[in-house]
C-alpha cells in the first residue's frame, strides 16, 4: 500500500473502508477465545467428514 505523510514525520496508510471493517471484524473474532475454540472444533469436524447437507439442516430446523 502506498504511504502518505501529511505535516508529520509519521508514515500513514490509506485503507479502503471495507478492508478496514474486515480487519476490525477479524480482530473482534480472534479476541473471543470461546469463538476461536468453536471455529477450530468446526474445522476439525469438517476435516473428519462430519458434515450435514443443506437439505438435512433445513429439515431439522423446520422440525424444531
Amino acid at each position: 500500500m502506498p504511504t502518505l505523510t501529511i505535516r508529520s514525520d509519521k508514515p500513514m496508510m490509506l485503507v479502503a473502508v471495507d478492508e478496514y471493517n474486515s480487519m476490525r471484524e477479524t480482530i473482534e473474532i480472534l479476541s473471543d477465545p470461546a469463538l476461536v475454540r468453536e471455529i477450530r472444533r468446526a474445522r476439525r469436524e469438517f476435516q473428519e467428514g462430519k458434515t450435514v447437507s443443506w437439505e438435512a439442516l433445513m429439515s431439522e430446523l423446520h422440525e424444531n
